[in-house]
């Protein structure tokens, strides 16, 4: 029923989507069309487009005016819609992914999403490891400019190969925050929301390695599979599902 399906990057994205999805779909039974609400869905290439589909119903908000309306043009359908608005209605299903660690009160977020969560509705979800080895590698490229020049010669070479095509994404909000998982789960619970599961993504993996070392395909897998093993302190990356704790 879906469109799109991810392959896998250093981020795990295969891995959440398929997460996201299997989630999704447990509502199948008792529900012909699904509600979602994707907070932060930005030009809706990273997550959006692998969860929209012809039955469910679909509303991604982003502050980002450019990023929406890429998302709007590309993506945008009767049922499917992006908006710089909040929605004034409640969802079944609500996707925050790689957004709470952009905000200045995350905390606050969660409880505004939870006023538009159903009763029987889930939040969906994935930050970084605030100490992880895709942060400590965010902070070197950052300090010694290493990203500006990546940026730089990948902007060079898309010149030639993708002929000037212009993909709007919201470089000026980066991470201000640092997630410990005793730092989430305490905004979590503050929220009096449930943990239902919080899940590893990775072991590794930004901009450096990810266009090199964990560039080819197998390991991508073994960067995804290692994970499952590790302690939920030592992944760079959660998948998480949040509930209402009635």
């Amino acid at each position: 029923m879906y469109k799109y399906n991810p392959i896998e990057d250093c981020y795990a994205t295969k891995k959440k989507i398929h997460i996201f999805r299997d989630e999704i779909n447990k509502l199948r039974s008792s529900k012909k069309k699904i509600e979602i609400f994707d907070f932060g869905c930005g030009n809706a290439l990273d997550c959006a487009r692998y969860l929209i589909n012809k039955v469910d119903e679909y509303y991604g908000y982003d502050i980002h005016y450019e990023s929406i309306k890429f998302a709007n043009k590309s993506f945008g359908s009767k049922n499917i819609i992006f908006s710089n608005k909040l929605p004034k209605k409640k969802f079944d299903v609500i996707i925050i992914s790689e957004v709470l660690e952009h905000l200045d009160q995350p905390d606050q977020i969660l409880n505004l999403l939870k006023a538009n969560l159903k009763n029987n509705g889930f939040i969906l979800g994935s930050i970084p490891n605030g100490y992880g080895l895709t942060e400590i590698e965010k902070f070197i490229i950052h300090k010694f400019y290493i990203y500006k020049i990546i940026r730089y010669i990948y902007k060079f070479f898309r010149k030639k190969t993708l002929s000037n095509k212009n993909i709007p994404f919201n470089y000026e909000s980066g991470h201000i925050q640092f997630f410990t998982l005793k730092k989430f789960k305490g905004i979590v619970f503050k929220n009096n929301l449930l943990i239902k599961f919080i899940k590893n993504g990775t072991l590794l993996g930004a901009d450096l390695t990810g266009s090199t070392i964990l560039k080819p395909d197998i390991m991508k897998k073994l960067n995804t599979y290692l994970a499952d093993f590790i302690p939920n302190f030592m992944s760079a990356t959660w998948i998480f599902k949040l509930q209402k704790n009635e």
